[in-house]
């Protein structure tokens, strides 16, 4: 297992940690694992936005509905609503 160390660290968070860990009945080490568990999991989630399967489920959707169709170009609409 790999080891961290944090140098610096403000003496009030490492206090609110402690305070965190002793709520949730962890050690100091137990609390940080855990948060930095946390972090990673939503860090990831937000990367991949949650299921990927859905995300290619809807994706796959999107072709077969539109598939074969042609859309007009959309310059000149763009171009009226600025004259406006």
């Amino acid at each position: 297992m790999a080891q961290v160390l944090v140098e610096d660290l403000d003496p009030i968070i490492l206090q609110k940690l402690e305070t965190l860990a002793k709520q949730h009945g962890r050690s100091l080490q137990e609390e940080l694992k855990y948060i930095l568990q946390q972090a990673s999991e939503q860090a990831t989630h937000y990367h991949s936005g949650g299921d990927i399967e859905k995300a290619r489920e809807a994706v796959a959707r999107a072709q077969v509905r539109y598939a074969g169709k042609t859309f007009s170009d959309s310059t000149e609409l763009i171009r009226e609503d600025r004259e406006r």
